[in-house]
């Protein structure tokens, strides 16, 4: 599904030269839940932006599905990023002005499906995170946990093929964190999804098919 190779990344700030990538190499597999360990600082968030085609690398490939996506156009990787990658992040980043399901629906009507048919896929998905009666709601009217699964169905609106979760329980509560988790586990067990979760939190240490750290850079386990 995902293979990287001898991937680099600087940063040039206040005259100084920041090596935050050192020659990640790694691969994924479709059906993989792969989770990311690592203390702030050591790589991660940058690494996910860089796999899921939000930022670039110095030096290196990211080849999804056989495509190296930094070898393609812009336009062509925007187009590769709306239907193959999904993203969750720690803040929930919804549209504040949209109720759920018009939220959940703009990433298909900006890949050019229909309404009727986004609306469709989008009350499919709220129904499967829990949310199909909060469905007509805004933002502001959700608690943090259920803006996050706003944000998860959201992401897997286009069925893509690898979701990147940076943090995704980091700004919840151990309780609405677990039921985050437990709701990720389900989508990868029997929805298939593959995904790959940059964290602190034991909880999806323990639901993960494979860990990997990363220190200074550098996979090293």
């Amino acid at each position: 599904m995902l293979k990287v190779q001898g991937l680099h990344k600087h940063y040039r700030t206040q005259g100084e030269d920041l090596h935050v990538l050192k020659g990640i190499d790694l691969k994924i597999e479709a059906g993989e839940l792969v989770s990311l360990f690592g203390v702030s600082g050591a790589g991660k968030s940058t690494l996910l932006h860089i796999l899921g085609g939000l930022d670039s690398p110095g030096q290196g490939q990211v080849l999804l599905e056989g495509v190296n996506i930094f070898k393609i156009k812009e336009g062509k990787r925007a187009q590769l990023r709306s239907r193959k990658i999904g993203f969750v992040f720690q803040f929930y980043h919804l549209l504040p002005e949209f109720t759920a399901l018009e939220n959940v629906m703009l990433p298909a009507l900006i890949a050019g499906f229909k309404t009727k048919e986004a609306r469709k896929k989008a009350l499919t998905l709220l129904l499967q995170v829990g949310l199909d009666k909060r469905s007509l709601h805004h933002p502001s009217e959700l608690s943090g946990g259920e803006q996050q699964r706003v944000a998860i169905a959201r992401a897997l609106i286009n069925r893509p093929a690898i979701l990147f979760c940076d943090e995704p329980t980091g700004n919840l509560d151990s309780d609405t964190g677990a039921k985050i988790c437990e709701l990720l586990l389900k989508l990868n067990r029997q929805e298939y999804y593959t995904m790959m979760i940059a964290t602190h939190a034991e909880e999806i240490a323990k639901i993960s098919s494979r860990r990997m750290l990363i220190r200074d850079g550098k996979i090293i386990k």
